[in-house]
């Protein structure tokens, strides 16, 4: 069986009571947002799972003067930037939306959830990860098996429970594709003209964007000051385990990419990852 090894001294009690504070404020201000969001200025940041939505999100609140409440406990009913992964509602408030390529999210999920195994901050999360893994790998589970492991996992996220969103990383940005009100961004494009990309967003969401506060935002949140190592090099202890573009190259396996392809390619294609489905085919 896969086990979990904890790293908080705190309580289980106190633990699981916190994880509900977390679920009931979560719940309780997508309400908010939904019904009030417009009228108290708050902003939505929101992408797929591991896409970078910390980051955008972030580099939101610097470039709006906004707060960015995190692992808050109690409901959020003031101007700030939410972090979100909702699908989207025509009743949001303005909001960016982040795209990555759905390749990387897989390869940064998978390494999320057995990061996951050693934390005991969330007890729920941890044990339902732990029950997957049996259930996919069984007893000789071998969580440094990337390869391997990673055709079961990517079909798993794409059909029986994907993420804790309720839907495939294809699906989720489609539906955040072409909103009123919504800028866009993708993780490539931070990376490679964060300034032009963040003006871009603001502008399309309905803000009017201070240029010196967006380049303030961008180098105050750049990966190696918030990680403390530059974009690439890789921590697998750590939330910001890499924080690079196309680290699914070496992970992923002629299978894992057929599985991949077979849910997702013309996504890839779409969103203008890759110029056809033939892509796998040469891991």
């Amino acid at each position: 069986m896969t086990q979990i090894v904890g790293d908080d001294d705190r309580s289980p009690r106190t633990l699981w009571a916190e994880e509900k504070l977390r679920r009931f404020s979560a719940a309780t201000t997508h309400q908010i947002l939904k019904r009030r969001g417009r009228s108290l200025g708050m902003w939505v940041g929101c992408g797929f799972p591991k896409s970078g939505t910390n980051w955008l999100c972030e580099l939101m609140g610097t470039s709006l003067g906004l707060p960015v409440p995190v692992d808050y406990q109690l409901p959020l009913m003031f101007k700030a930037v939410v972090h979100s992964h909702y699908l989207y509602d025509e009743r949001m408030p303005q909001a960016i939306y982040i795209r990555r390529d759905g390749r990387d999210v897989m390869t940064s999920f998978y390494f999320y959830w057995t990061r996951a195994l050693q934390l005991n901050k969330n007890p729920r999360f941890s044990q339902g990860i732990a029950k997957i893994f049996d259930e996919l790998y069984g007893s000789s589970f071998d969580p440094a098996d990337v390869q391997g492991n990673l055709p079961k996992f990517v079909e798993y996220q794409m059909t029986v429970s994907p993420t804790t969103v309720g839907t495939p990383w294809h699906v989720h940005v489609r539906d955040w594709w072409d909103r009123p009100g919504v800028g866009h961004v993708s993780f490539e494009g931070l990376h490679a003209d964060p300034v032009a990309e963040m003006v871009r967003a603001l502008t399309a969401a309905g803000a009017e964007p201070d240029q010196e506060m967006v380049e303030l935002a961008v180098q105050r949140h750049d990966f190696s000051r918030s990680a403390g190592r530059k974009a690439g090099q890789e921590d697998r202890g750590s939330f910001r385990r890499k924080g690079a573009s196309g680290d699914w190259r070496n992970h992923f396996t002629p299978e894992a990419g057929e599985v991949f392809d077979s849910f997702a390619g013309d996504a890839l294609v779409d969103f203008g990852y890759e110029t056809d489905r033939d892509w796998f085919r040469s891991l």
